[in-house]
């Protein structure tokens, strides 16, 4: 069956998976969630060619599982995996951002100065999902730039795990004023970057990891495991 390419220049298979990984990272699709491929299909309106072509990328992703005969299981969230995620996470963005700014093109740099002006007008409020986009699309442009495929198979999955932590987050645990502080040192990434500031890029690549890093505590001590794995039974 051919994979047909839609007019945005997107095959049904990466459509499939964009759609299947923004209901993980918003966690539409709850983690430790099992279904069908009926179920996926239904959910992202494609078909089986494409969901499986995405399920495949997913799963290499480690996003979620294939269960023979079972469907899939969205991977639950493992704090103490992720937070050793995290310092690979940092050593890599650090180069990343080092080679975006000799790398990066005009019509990159073009880009990223549009997002940081939509970042300085973004308003805060209950739903962090205008902002997780624009997330994506700087991490997005960033590897552009970098223009590694290593790093990019590597850092893609990264990236969406912690946006589904940041969600989790934000969601049960933050403020305005996290949301803000968060846009913000991405603002400051980005300006840092376009004027391709390396040491004040790599401050505020690093500041934003640390941001991450606070996350754990709370999220360990305050939320309830079943928002990490909903097969766990609440006490």
């Amino acid at each position: 069956m051919v994979n047909k390419t839609s007019s945005y220049g997107m095959s049904q298979g990466e459509q499939a998976y964009e759609r299947i990984e923004s209901l993980i990272a918003h966690m539409e699709l709850k983690p430790g969630e099992t279904m069908t491929m009926a179920d996926l299909q239904e959910r992202v309106s494609l078909g089986r060619t494409p969901v499986l072509e995405a399920i495949r990328k997913l799963s290499d992703d480690t996003l979620l599982e294939v269960r023979a005969g079972r469907g899939v299981k969205i991977t639950p969230i493992d704090l103490h995996r992720e937070r050793r995620l995290l310092r690979i996470r940092r050593d890599i963005e650090s180069f990343v951002v080092e080679l975006a700014i000799d790398n990066a093109s005009g019509l990159v740099r073009s880009q990223l100065n549009q997002l940081a002006r939509m970042l300085r007008e973004l308003k805060s409020g209950s739903d962090i999902r205008p902002f997780n986009e624009l997330d994506k699309r700087m991490d997005q442009l960033l590897l552009e730039a970098a223009d590694e495929p290593f790093v990019e198979r590597t850092l893609r999955p990264l990236h969406t795990t912690f946006r589904r932590l940041g969600y989790l987050y934000q969601s049960h645990l933050g403020s305005e004023r996290t949301v803000q502080e968060n846009i913000q040192m991405h603002i400051d990434m980005l300006d840092a970057i376009i004027e391709r500031d390396t040491p004040n890029a790599l401050k505020a690549t690093h500041l934003l990891m640390d941001f991450m890093e606070e996350m754990f505590v709370p999220l360990e001590r305050d939320l309830a495991p079943s928002y990490l794995d909903i097969n766990i039974k609440p006490f």
